[in-house]
C-alpha cells in the first residue's frame, strides 16, 4: 500500500466502481437466465452503466482488455445486435476474470489525480448528456425555421450550435466553457431578438425550461466534484504543519461563476 493518500483514494475509488460492477453483472446472469424479458433489459442497461462508470475512473492506459469488451457486448445486448445467448456466452468465458482482476498503477507513489475521470464519472450520472442535445435540438429547430431575418443572429447561433456539439462530450473546462458562451450568446444577443417573434414563442418556452433544469444539473456535478477535489487534496496535505482548510472555485446554480439570478431570470428580459 503506498503512502501517497491521493493514491490511495483513487485505488479506493476505482475498487468500489468495480465491485458495483461485479454485483450488478450476477444479477444480470440470473436475469438473463429467467423469463422476464423487461427485467433482462433494465438490468442490462443497469451493468452497462455500471462498466461506463468503472471506464470513467481509470485512464485508458489502465483499463484492462475485459471492460471494453463488456462494454461493447452490453450495448449490442441492448442494441438487439446480440441475442441473450450470446452475452451469455461473453459473461460465462469472462466472469472470473473480471471478479479476479487486481488493480495495479504504475509508479503509485507519482500518480497523478485524474480530475477529468472524477468529472466524467459524475457527468454520466447526470442528465447533462440528454439536457445539451436537447438544448442543440431546440436550437437547430429555431434555425431551421426561417424566422430569423438578421444574417448576424443566424451565424451567431450557429457558433452557438456548433460549439455544444463539439465541447458536450468534452473535458470539465471545455463543456464549462461552451456553457458560459451559450449562457452569454442567450443574454446579450438571441433572447431579446427571438422573444420578438411570436411563432417561435413554444420554442423559446421549451429553451427556457430546459436551460433552467441544465442549470441544475450543472450545479450538481459542479458540487460533486468539488466534493470529491477537496477531500483527495485535504487528504494529500494532511499532516502539513500550519495547513489551512483548501479552497475551491466555488459555483452557483448556473453551473459557473456567476449570480443564480442572471441566468434563472431570463424569463424576465423577453
Amino acid at each position: 500500500m503506498t503512502t501517497n493518500e491521493s493514491v490511495q483514494f483513487h485505488m479506493r475509488f476505482v475498487t468500489e466502481k468495480h465491485q458495483e460492477l461485479i454485483k450488478i453483472l450476477d444479477e444480470l446472469v440470473v436475469s438473463l437466465v429467467g423469463e422476464n424479458i423487461e427485467n433482462k433489459k433494465k438490468i442490462g442497461q443497469l451493468s452497462l452503466i455500471k462498466a461506463n462508470d468503472l471506464k470513467a475512473s481509470i485512464s485508458q492506459q489502465d483499463s484492462p482488455k475485459w471492460l471494453p469488451s463488456l462494454i461493447a457486448g452490453l450495448q449490442y445486448f441492448q442494441g438487439n445486435t446480440w441475442k441473450q445467448t450470446n452475452l451469455i456466452g461473453h459473461l460465462i468465458n469472462n466472469i472470473n476474470q473480471i471478479k479476479k482482476h487486481k488493480w495495479v498503477f504504475e509508479n503509485p507513489a507519482d500518480t497523478a489525480f485524474d480530475f477529468d475521470s472524477i468529472f466524467e464519472h459524475y457527468k454520466a450520472e447526470s442528465r447533462l448528456p440528454e439536457l445539451f442535445n436537447d438544448i442543440v435540438k431546440i436550437l437547430e429547430e429555431i434555425q431551421a425555421s426561417g424566422e430569423l431575418d438578421s444574417l448576424v443572429m443566424v451565424k451567431g447561433l450557429g457558433q452557438v450550435i456548433a460549439t455544444l456539439k463539439k465541447s458536450k462530450d468534452g473535458s470539465y473546462f471545455s463543456l464549462n466553457g461552451a456553457w458560459d458562451f451559450l449562457i452569454t450568446f442567450l443574454q446579450n444577443y438571441m433572447w431579446g431578438e427571438l422573444a420578438k417573434i411570436p411563432v417561435l414563442g413554444s420554442a423559446m418556452e421549451a429553451l427556457e425550461k430546459t436551460i433552467k433544469e441544465t442549470n441544475e444539473e450543472m450545479f450538481k456535478v459542479h458540487s460533486n466534484v468539488q466534493a470529491e477535489m477537496k477531500k483527495v487534496v485535504e487528504l494529500e496535505i494532511k499532516g502539513l504543519k500550519n495547513k489551512s482548510s483548501f479552497k475551491f472555485l466555488e459555483y452557483d446554480k448556473t453551473g459557473a461563476q456567476l449570480p443564480d439570478s442572471e441566468i434563472l431570470s431570463l424569463n424576465e428580459s423577453v
